[in-house]
């Protein structure tokens, strides 16, 4: 089944947008290479009992977590009222009983309990105190659990040519993280980071910026996205079969609140240092 296939149940679609989006998966392609970097590093956080998706929006990412960890508590938060109405329909279609979706701001995550794994996907870059909601993550870790983060680097980089990363997408106060940025906040906040790696590397980019020449990231011209997303998702997907080592333009990291549970690395010489101790 395609990734994100389950927003073909979201009330008010057309025969042909069901069918597409069944056909396809979720249309949204920069959510899909995000995705992809993501779920790659889940398999490094054990048997988390209770997960959060800090900042979960359509939901696909938090359903996947509900469908991977079975035995876990699945809670997705979002300022979106009306599509956390929506995505909780969807999780009773599709019979997943242990999810559930609450409208929430982000730094009130701790009154949800702690967790063993919080994921949050391109969010820090929109908040003004991105160290205080990292801050607000780490205490509502178990000791021992895991942040999983993804955010835009602070540059685009294409073929070797490096620009400053969009500023014009809604809500937005910065543009990204260099990756020692990004590894000094976490370390700011108490986090130890497991792995940190790059995303988006130059064909995913350029298929995600020929995706925003047509949407302007606010779902425009869906006809003639609808007509370009088969072959931008193909673009993309050539370009999933190799990593970034470095100038990505995304970055996605692993990090952990020290504690008594030993993390979970498959190579132990990739694991990085908190970066205060550097």
């Amino acid at each position: 089944m395609p990734f994100g296939s389950e927003v073909a149940l979201t009330p008010g679609l057309n025969r042909f947008e069901r069918w597409y989006i069944q056909l396809l998966g979720a249309p949204i392609l920069g959510l899909r290479i995000r995705a992809n970097a993501i779920l790659a590093l889940l398999q490094s956080v054990g048997t988390p009992q209770r997960i959060a998706d800090a900042g979960s929006g359509r939901g696909v990412i938090t359903l996947e977590c509900a469908r991977r960890f079975a035995q876990a508590e699945v809670v997705g938060l979002d300022l979106n009222e009306a599509q956390c109405r929506i995505n909780g329909a969807v999780a009773q279609q599709l019979g997943l009983t242990n999810v559930r979706f609450a409208c929430a701001d982000v730094m009130r995550l701790g009154e949800f309990g702690q967790f063993d794994l919080i994921l949050s996907s391109d969010n820090l870059e929109h908040l003004e105190d991105d160290l205080g909601c990292a801050r607000v993550f780490w205490q509502a870790l178990h000791p021992g659990g895991y942040l999983l983060v993804h955010v835009p680097h602070l540059t685009r980089n294409l073929f070797g040519w490096h620009r400053t990363n969009w500023m014009d997408i809604e809500g937005h106060v910065r543009p990204g993280y260099s990756r020692d940025g990004l590894l000094a906040l976490l370390g700011r906040a108490g986090f130890e980071t497991v792995d940190c790696r790059y995303n988006y590397n130059s064909l995913e980019t350029l298929a995600n910026d020929l995706s925003y020449l047509i949407t302007g990231g606010r779902e425009r011209h869906r006809q003639l996205y609808a007509l370009a997303f088969p072959l931008l998702l193909g673009l993309a997907a050539v370009g999933s079969l190799y990593r970034p080592r470095r100038d990505g333009s995304g970055l996605v990291a692993l990090a952990r609140r020290p504690g008594s549970k030993p993390p979970l690395i498959s190579n132990p010489q990739s694991a990085i240092r908190n970066p205060q101790s550097l």
